[in-house]
Parts: C-alpha cells; sequence; structure tokens
C-alpha cells in the first residue's frame, strides 16, 4: 500500500506542474498536458477503484474546487486502457479481484465472466 501512494503522490507532483491554464485535459487542439483532475481519474480507473463523488475528492485531496469533468474524462480513459479481456484475464490469472472501475463499462458483464471463469479454473 505504501508503494502504492509512493506512485500516485509522484504521480500528482508532477501533474501538479503540468497543468494546462484552463484545467482540463488539454488545450482544443490535445497539444496540452492533461489537468491534475484527469490524472486522479486516470489513476483511480487504472487502479480498479470506483469512481468517487465530489466530497470524497475534496476530502482526500484537500481542495474545495473539484473539476468533475477533467476527473470523469481521466477515469474513462483509464477504464479504456484497464477494462479490455487480456488484461482481465490477466488478473483472474494472478488471483486479484475484478476491478471496480470495470464495473460500469458496456462489456463489464462479459469481461466479469470471463474473469470469474479463470478465477475457478
Amino acid at each position: 500500500m505504501k508503494h502504492m501512494i509512493t506512485i500516485f503522490c509522484t504521480l500528482l507532483s508532477i501533474s501538479g506542474c503540468s497543468s494546462s491554464p484552463d484545467g482540463m485535459p488539454g488545450s482544443s487542439d490535445n497539444s496540452g498536458p492533461p489537468s491534475k483532475w484527469f490524472e486522479i481519474g486516470h489513476y483511480e480507473a487504472i487502479t480498479g477503484n470506483d469512481v468517487k463523488d465530489n466530497t470524497v475528492l475534496s476530502e482526500w485531496y484537500g481542495e474545495a474546487e473539484i473539476n468533475r469533468t477533467s476527473y470523469l474524462q481521466g477515469f474513462a480513459k483509464g477504464q479504456d486502457e484497464l477494462c479490455q479481456p487480456e488484461k482481465i484475464a490477466d488478473l483472474a490469472k494472478t488471483n486479484k479481484e475484478f476491478p471496480a472501475s470495470c464495473n460500469s463499462v458496456a462489456n463489464a458483464e462479459q469481461l466479469k465472466n470471463g474473469w470469474q471463469q479463470l478465477i475457478e479454473k
């Protein structure tokens, strides 16, 4: 757990230095860096966590203003990366839990069934 916190803090410090001025993930031409909230959402999804509400985000990160749109965009990107059949199969083969972040994707039932079959082997 300490290792995950260290990685997360590193990601936050890096993203804090590279936020776009408007707080959105990049500019209209997508040339700018992602915002802090995009990075947090992305991290939550790729680590298998469920989406968090603004109250929790505010408590965890000590900020009253949450860029919900940016957070959800990052979360969706993380879901796209994690919630793939081959990645879910890798998790099952190592007896890892089905990621909560994949519960809300369109093919969640199919992914969970594949994961369950491999867990039971």
